[in-house]
């Protein structure tokens, strides 16, 4: 994430790099326990709650400006619920890993940096030869889908129940 934070500050993203410089400073502080905090087992929400909430977020998008004070709004309110979500401690006994989720875990990893080192040639790419469009970044793909009030409704509501689907924020019947 420092990497990430530094690439966002050479840009000149103020906004990024002070997002993924909080979350930098998060993990750090957490890791070499400068805060006392302790950290309870994930909530399990309803499906309802979930779904809700994923409706009345696409509904802003769909109806705001984007980038506008709505888009800020929702983003501020909706950031401390995800990072409460995706930041936690289990607890209880854990399986230890099989070989098939060591092979799961290395695919993974290698694909995660495989699209980093893409998206950074694409943003030096662009850069250098001043062209976004001979190999684009993945914000210039999805800038024009995002530009719609349909496509910033439904890409938010893909993304968020992506989300919660790999989190499993909801019960268990």
């Amino acid at each position: 994430m420092v990497f990430v934070t530094l690439f966002h500050l050479m840009r000149g993203s103020v906004q990024d790099t002070l997002i993924f410089a909080s979350g930098s400073l998060l993990l750090l502080a957490d890791w070499k326990h400068w805060l006392r905090w302790s950290i309870p087992e994930r909530l399990r929400f309803r499906r309802w709650t979930v779904l809700a909430t994923i409706l009345i977020a696409a509904s802003v998008l769909f109806f705001s400006k984007r980038g506008g004070w709505q888009d800020v709004t929702m983003l501020l309110a909706l950031a401390p619920i995800a990072i409460y979500l995706a930041y936690y401690r289990d607890h209880g006994p854990k399986p230890s890993s099989t070989k098939v989720m060591n092979r799961t875990r290395w695919l993974w990893l290698s694909l995660a940096v495989v699209m980093c080192l893409s998206e950074l040639f694409a943003y030096i790419w662009a850069n250098v030869y001043k062209d976004d469009h001979s190999y684009p970044t993945i914000s210039v793909i999805v800038s024009p889908i995002l530009d719609s009030p349909y496509g910033r409704g439904v890409f938010l509501a893909t993304w968020m129940l992506i989300g919660v689907g790999l989190l499993q924020v909801w019960r268990k019947r």
